[in-house]
């Protein structure tokens, strides 16, 4: 028992120095700016891309 605690001890600390592999400083990434919000609102009860009555399966009678 305690020689099965020693190797998971052992183990998880050879794990912990390995770290994750990335050598060199520490640094914090740039992130890209927020997107700008729309000039003009977005038109209301228009479909985009707009459909034609050919496309649209729902239109047919049978």
């Amino acid at each position: 028992m305690i020689a099965i605690l020693k190797r998971t001890l052992g183990i998880s600390l050879l794990i912990s120095l390995v770290g994750c592999g990335v050598r060199g400083p520490l640094y914090l990434p740039n992130v890209p700016p927020a997107p700008s919000p729309p000039s003009e609102p977005e038109p209301k009860g228009k479909l985009y891309p707009p459909q034609s009555p050919a496309t649209n399966p729902t239109s047919t009678k049978q």
